[in-house]
């Protein structure tokens, strides 16, 4: 993707040229140009570009000191010399101190027309480069001592050296993706690559075409081809978080290359063939929506071949107390501050409180704590009121024989009521998903909690 682009060159004909070109090129393209190397240089200091043109001999500073400057910048910008002059010199220093390529005067449409196009290709290889480091390095640490969460890690690692398929089920923020990412790293195949993709945050159109790519021109839009997920985590894991978000066109395609390992980019002929390891996600009963008609069952089989269920943080006895202080030494070393103590009263509140959103919410909720301190110190002031009010209710509950769900309902729809019925606002308020409150909502309809208005 190109957004914007200087143009730095001295001569106001070429450089009014070189921007109509553009324009022409991609109406989205914002354009910038400078006069001369200097004011080329103040504008790389002020301000990020995709793409700079710069005139090779300009006054104050020539396009080499331009080079420098942008390919200094963070992130740096692609960078293409253009000169009146053919001084092969010059074009070698260029493109030796990182210039993507060397133009020479007088400017052609098609050139540049070209040369965009290898432009976008090389930045979106870059982008897809640095997607995969940062999935490759995005590890996250599995904190707990509790039985239960012991437990699963030891599953999690026994199944991890075959190459069966694992499905992970548990509500959200339980830690589903660090689990996934325990298998990548204990399995043989943890040389390779660990691609992750939402299957709920992309419609079905899109989805299709990050899963197994497309050709050129399958789409409005499909400039060039583009290799999928699973072309990219060939050799690796490929986990499929919320896999029970996928259409049935979809959960169709999915058993063919579980199955068969090899399909067919999207608007495609030739057969690509992988082998890839599936973790898939979810934080529905993968059973009931087969059994609804939600989900296919020929797919559910497929990738329940080795179950994984993750208890909520309510079921994690000990654990919260771990958390806390994990949490706390984490975020306090990243904003430079003392690791703040927690008053006994606060640690007896976070017991009680049920956790709907697990340990996501209670990670969000360390970090404003820690955010806002400024006496080192974490009291029963600090806390939000939806923790340490309900502390007093939910101990009165446990009296009455009340279970944990049923408090942990309670918050969820008390948070409700007081958002005067705005799910975002409830679910912004409790640090949990707006579809964490939904699914919660149809399970409390399902058990007749609520009346189905509500959901």
């Amino acid at each position: 993707m190109i957004r914007k682009v200087l143009v730095a060159d001295d001569d106001v004909m070429d450089r009014q040229l070189m921007e109509e070109v553009l324009l022409a090129l991609d109406r989205e393209i914002e354009v910038r140009t400078a006069r001369d190397g200097a004011e080329a240089c103040r504008l790389l200091e002020e301000d990020s570009f995709d793409v700079v043109f710069t005139d090779l001999r300009m006054p104050h500073k020539c396009g080499l000191q331009v080079l420098e400057k942008a390919r200094s910048s963070d992130p740096p910008s692609d960078v293409v010399i253009v000169s009146g002059y053919n001084d092969v010199p010059a074009a070698v220093t260029a493109i030796k101190n990182g210039s993507f390529d060397y133009l020479l005067k007088p400017i052609c449409a098609e050139q540049v027309e070209v040369l965009v196009r290898k432009l976008k290709e090389h930045r979106r290889l870059i982008e897809e480069n640095r997607y995969l480091h940062a999935e490759l390095a995005g590890s996250g640490e599995i904190v707990g001592l509790s039985a239960a969460i012991k437990d699963v890690c030891a599953k999690a690692a026994h199944v991890a050296v075959t190459d069966a398929t694992v499905l992970l089920q548990g509500e959200s923020g339980t830690g589903k993706e660090l689990i996934s990412r325990l298998i990548h790293k204990c399995s043989p195949r943890r040389n390779g690559p660990f691609i992750r993709v939402n299957c709920a945050a992309l419609s079905e159109s899109i989805l299709e075409s990050e899963l197994f790519g497309h050709e050129k021109g399958a789409f409005t839009g499909a400039h060039a081809s583009k290799p999928g997920r699973f072309e990219l985590a060939d050799g690796g894991t490929l986990l499929l978080d919320e896999i029970t978000e996928t259409s049935e066109k979809l959960q169709a395609e999915l058993l063919r290359v579980i199955e068969q390992k090899e399909f067919e980019r999207v608007g495609g002929t030739r057969t690509v063939r992988v082998d890839v390891r599936i973790v898939a996600t979810t934080n529905h009963d993968l059973a009931k929506e087969v059994a609804e008609r939600r989900f296919r069952e020929d797919l559910f089989y497929r990738v329940n071949v080795v179950p994984l269920v993750l208890p909520p943080l309510r079921q994690r006895e000990g654990d919260v107390e771990v958390l806390t202080a994990h949490f706390a030494s984490k975020f306090a070393r990243r904003l430079g501050k003392p690791c703040p103590s927690v008053e006994p009263q606060v640690m007896e509140k976070l017991r009680r409180y049920p956790w709907p959103g697990n340990v996501r919410e209670l990670e969000n909720l360390v970090l404003r704590l820690a955010i806002m301190d400024t006496d080192g110190v974490i009291g029963l002031a600090d806390l939000p009121d939806y923790v340490s009010g309900g502390g007093r209710q939910f101990l009165h509950a446990g009296a009455l024989g009340r279970t944990l769900e049923d408090m942990e309902r309670e918050v969820i729809l008390k948070a409700i009521e007081e958002a005067g019925g705005n799910k975002t606002r409830a679910a912004e308020r409790l640090d949990i998903s707006t579809r964490t409150i939904r699914n919660k909502l149809k399970k409390y309809v399902a058990d007749g909690y609520v009346e189905e208005n509500h959901s």
